[in-house]
């Protein structure tokens, strides 16, 4: 296998223990770790100190929330600055299992043609439940999306394809850049032995008319982001990804039942949800709602 130079990219909001604990099984793995934190709190600081003091990773203190989307930027920006060759990119309640980025860039190598992957994703087990999380994958066994957690990315394809769209600000911004590097014909491939534990949400297990359903129960403010953000991609992409849009336009509608049924704080979660579609079609991106 060829020598790759990987950086780690770690966003930060407010971290507990756990982002110890996610960059000790990471740094020994990466040329290079960076943490961009986005905005924490004095308590929550003092886990990206002893991040930094113990395992010597970089840190970028951005000051504010400026959005997930503008901190893996900053970070990808510094992996280029180190002349890295991938970035590795992953949220604060991430942890690789075991031996994670060797395993990556063997199923990138083994690929037939590796100069058309724009992502290696890891395979995703709920940090809590330890349920497995599958990607988006059509039948044919084409995998449509991805979560950014996880993934990594050569340093070549942000030249070809640009940076993650700042606008989304959170949630969906994996979408869009899948779809974007997709729509300019790159694929995506998934690492059957790297493993990362993730957390999507709070997900808890119910049952709903005899059947066993998994809900994430997202807090309101997240809903209206995930919502406006979806929707916009469904007018833009509808004609040109219609497989994704379809399936993920009957996977809203099976959240929003969830919602309906299982999951605490409806009202505020539907006004959410409202508003939401009401500004991705008027075009309103960006940090519209506190988080």
């Amino acid at each position: 296998m060829h020598e790759y130079s990987v950086c780690a990219v770690i966003v930060s909001y407010n971290p507990g223990a756990a982002l110890v604990e996610n960059v000790a099984a990471l740094s020994s793995q990466v040329a290079r770790l960076v943490i961009v934190d986005n905005g924490s709190g004095e308590d929550s600081k003092s886990y990206i100190d002893e991040a930094q003091r113990v395992y010597g990773c970089e840190i970028i203190w951005n000051g504010c929330n400026l959005g997930i989307a503008a901190a893996l930027n900053a970070g990808i920006c510094y992996a280029e600055s180190q002349k890295c060759d991938w970035v590795a990119l992953f949220d604060q309640d991430s942890q690789v299992q075991g031996a994670f980025v060797a395993p990556m860039l063997s199923a990138y190598e083994a690929y037939a043609r590796p100069e058309k992957i724009a992502i290696v994703a890891p395979r995703y087990v709920d940090r809590d439940s330890l349920m497995p999380m599958l990607p988006m994958v059509s039948r044919s066994g084409v995998t449509l999306a991805t979560m950014t957690s996880g993934s990594m990315i050569p340093i070549r394809i942000f030249h070809a394809c640009g940076l993650f769209d700042e606008s989304f600000f959170i949630d969906y911004v994996d979408h869009e850049f899948c779809l974007r590097v997709r729509s300019m014909g790159f694929v995506i491939v998934q690492a059957e032995m790297g493993v990362l534990l993730h957390s999507l949400g709070a997900m808890t297990v119910h049952r709903l008319f005899g059947k066993k359903i998994v809900t994430t129960n997202h807090r309101a403010a997240r809903r209206y982001y995930i919502t406006r953000n979806r929707i916009w991609l469904y007018r833009k992409y509808l004609w040109r990804d219609f497989l994704w849009t379809r399936t993920d336009a009957l996977g809203m509608l099976e959240e929003v039942v969830k919602i309906l049924f299982v999951e605490r704080g409806r009202p505020a979660k539907l006004r959410n949800i409202l508003l939401g579609t009401f500004d991705a079609f008027r075009g309103a991106m960006g940090n519209r709602m506190p988080l």
